[in-house]
């Protein structure tokens, strides 16, 4: 490209011939020829394009900056080209743009220079740019003879400008928009500007009412404690006398009506060219923030006064479990002078180390951190905590989660002392347990007066008949039998007696006839206290018939003798063996209490289920003798587990008698044993109405009873919970529908 300015500087226009045929050129030509190297180099050296154009509107001369701000090569090729229909044909809006109305031209229309920003002019190729020109009328001899035009691409600027314009627009919807009031100050104080919070929040009406009002005095002239605040003291005015930016939250602002709002605000110095010129305040009104404040305030020191006033321990752990706060009652029961001894420490390390059963308490199983693990409540009623000079004490306790914005920090332990609930706790089961021996001893006595009152009835007859036995051997003896008649006679009483042991079943009636039969027989033989033999003959099957075969062996004489010989041996017999039976009953009732009592054994020992089963049901058979069905269903393939047998038992015992009591009179109990999943279970249905849902959740509670008052302690379930928990390391659990209720017990098999 060309880097000079096409045309000639002498002759910037067309010049027109004279009369005689020479030029004439204007008068200022000599002088322009003169300095032509000079406006050479200008033209060259601008970064504006310029061009010429002459009345028709064709290019007279361009400059190097013309060309390339229009996409040419070359200045040349310019010359004499139509400068509107070549770069100026189209307005901005799309539109041609005619000739007769471009602004470029109203030099020529006006004789007067123009200047546009806000059209458009085009590349060679058709591309378009923004544009800012001047256009400036040309005469010659006061003649108008073109123009000159100056013209620069403004594509940047306007870049720019929209930028600026994005900006300011997005400043005007961030002021319009925020609920912080924001207004600026020049170095006198006055208001440059406000945004519509601003005039809301002081009470006007619209920010035209604050501009140019000397802001200090309209709404920041007094303090909180009602003196006057002097400006030269106004920390607002701090960004002035300081140069840096202040805050303050302590402070009152004042509407348009003069009421007083607590205020917290920043001011910033604003410079422009490195100048100080102002600031800019931003406030809020924090009158809410301050009642929430006041309530926080109101709440902590009540949450203060019930921490310190409560029997309760209370202490807050963070996830590492170090102490963040306790109240005075956890430093009293833990045995520390004040709180800030536990503030920090590591608590289950100091209050919370080891199990009931002496074992360490590893920190991952701790049922206080469950809080944290499983991220919900725990309450625990059967552990122990620790003071700090090593003594345990049995605790219950509760663990809550804290969250703070959504995340897990830690939990809030809450926790009691029931060393004196545990003694009353033991002196009711003590008290139950007399009461329990009581039912088992009025049950035992029950079943133990039936045998022993048989034994005793049948050894006061024994005595008579050893007495009617004697006599009648020796009637025997007297009455000549020899000895061969002897051995038959003898095996006909054998025959007598165990035909006596398996009485034949008959009918009051045909009893009788046979009773009648048999008298007469013994009175016709001479039989003495017939009638009192009789029913022992008949008992045995006896008949005349066979009692004439007997007499048909014998001596007449002898016949009564032996008969009645026979039948006072066989009535020894019998009442000898009810003697034995009702003892022998005896004998098995107490080895029952013994294997349910586990008497003589060791505490803890492996023991099976079905036989602690079958001993319960025994000793409760009184109570289940009364319309009440009992159905066993127990696996085959259960083991021995190692258990304390005797509390077991007792587990049984409670849970049974529940089931009798929920049935009343009639009904079905049904026991049932399995292996599953490393532990033996054991189910207890009875068919009863069921548990009220209302009470289901407090069944294992201590004290909790249904009972009338004096009927029971409400400590069954409970004893029956920790027995199979705390000392059989299982679970119980429960379900329960009319017409079905199940306590599910399940004890490891290890």
């Amino acid at each position: 490209m060309s880097s000079e300015f096409s045309g000639d500087i002498g002759e910037l226009f067309t010049v027109s011939e004279g009369a005689d045929g020479r030029s004439e050129g204007p008068p200022a030509a000599a002088s322009l020829s003169g300095s032509g190297e000079l406006v050479r180099l200008l033209l060259d050296s601008t970064a504006e394009g310029i061009y010429g154009i002459d009345l028709e509107g064709n290019c007279t001369f361009a400059n190097p900056a013309c060309a390339r701000l229009l996409g040419y090569d070359d200045a040349s090729d310019l010359m004499g080209k139509q400068m509107h229909e070549l770069a100026h044909h189209t307005r901005p809006d799309g539109e041609p743009y005619p000739v007769e109305e471009c602004q470029i031209y109203q030099a020529f229309r006006q004789n007067e220079g123009t200047h546009v920003d806000d059209e458009l002019m085009f590349c060679s190729d058709g591309v378009p740019f923004p544009a800012e020109y001047w256009s400036y009328p040309v005469e010659r001899n006061g003649d108008l003879v073109g123009c000159v035009v100056t013209f620069m691409d403004i594509s940047e600027r306007r870049q720019a400008e929209d930028e600026k314009n994005e900006a300011d627009e997005l400043v005007r919807l961030l002021l319009n928009s925020t609920a912080e009031g924001i207004y600026g100050i020049d170095l006198e104080g006055n208001c440059t500007f406000a945004n519509p919070a601003c005039a809301t929040l002081l009470g006007f009406d619209d920010v035209d009412d604050l501009v140019g009002k000397q802001m200090h005095e309209l709404v920041h002239h007094t303090r909180m404690n009602g003196e006057p605040y002097p400006v030269e003291e106004c920390q607002i005015y701090k960004a002035f006398r300081e140069r840096k930016g202040t805050h303050v939250d302590d402070e009152v602002m004042y509407c348009s009506d003069g009421r007083p709002f607590p205020a917290e605000y920043w001011s910033y110095p604003v410079e422009r060219e490195g100048e100080l010129v102002g600031c800019v305040v931003t406030f809020v009104d924090i009158t809410e923030r301050r009642r929430v404040e006041a309530e926080k305030q109101e709440a902590d020191e009540l949450v203060r006064l019930l921490l310190n006033s409560t029997g309760e321990g209370i202490y807050g752990i963070d996830m590492e479990g170090r102490c963040t706060f306790a109240n005075p009652a956890s430093a009293k029961l833990l045995g520390v002078q004040s709180v800030d001894e536990l503030v920090g420490e590591q608590m289950h390390n100091l209050v919370h180390h080891t199990r009931p059963n002496g074992e360490p308490y590893p920190v991952e199983e701790c049922q206080i951190y469950k809080a944290f693990r499983d991220h919900q409540s725990t309450h625990v009623d059967d552990e122990n905590m620790f003071c700090v000079d090593g003594n345990p004490f049995p605790a219950e306790y509760w663990s809550y989660p804290v969250e703070r914005g959504g995340e897990l920090v830690g939990c809030v332990v809450t926790f009691v002392d029931i060393s004196d609930r545990r003694r009353v706790e033991e002196d009711m089961r003590q008290t139950e347990k007399i009461a329990a021996i009581g039912k088992l001893a009025a049950g035992l006595a029950h079943e133990l007066n039936n045998p022993a009152a048989a034994a005793k009835r049948a050894s006061g007859q024994l005595v008579g008949a050893l007495d009617n036995l004697q006599s009648a051997t020796f009637a025997l003896a007297r009455s000549g039998i020899i000895k061969d008649q002897w051995d038959k006679l003898t095996d006909h009483a054998d025959s007598l007696k165990r035909r006596t042991a398996e009485p034949v079943e008959l009918s009051p009636l045909e009893a009788s006839d046979r009773e009648g039969e048999l008298i007469a027989w013994l009175d016709d033989h001479g039989v003495e206290d017939g009638w009192e033999l009789a029913p022992s003959l008949v008992s045995a099957g006896f008949q005349t018939s066979e009692l004439d075969a007997l007499a048909a062996e014998l001596p007449k004489e002898s016949v009564g003798a032996v008969v009645a010989w026979m039948c006072r041996t066989s009535t020894v017999h019998e009442i000898a063996g009810v003697v034995d039976r009702s003892t022998s009953s005896i004998s098995e009732l107490v080895d029952t209490v013994k294997s349910y009592s586990l008497m003589d054994q060791a505490a803890v020992q492996y023991v099976d289920i079905h036989v602690g089963l079958e001993d319960t049901l025994s000793i409760l058979r009184p109570r289940l003798n009364q319309g009440i069905e009992v159905i066993r269903d127990f696996g085959s393939d259960l083991p021995q587990i190692k258990v304390p047998a005797g509390e077991l038992n007792q587990v049984w015992t409670n849970l049974i008698e529940n089931a009798i009591e929920a049935l009343g009179q009639r009904g079905t109990i049904t026991v049932c044993t399995a292996r599953t999943d490393g532990h033996v279970t054991v189910e207890i249905i009875d068919d009863g109405p069921g548990i009220p849902e209302e009470i289901r959740a407090k069944i294992f509670d201590p004290f909790f009873t249904t009972k009338e008052v004096g009927e029971g302690t409400g400590l069954g379930l409970d004893v029956v919970r920790r027995i199979v928990t705390s000392r059989c390391s299982g679970e119980i659990d429960f379900r329960s529908v009319p017409g079905e209720t199940a306590f599910l017990v399940r004890l490891p098999i290890k």
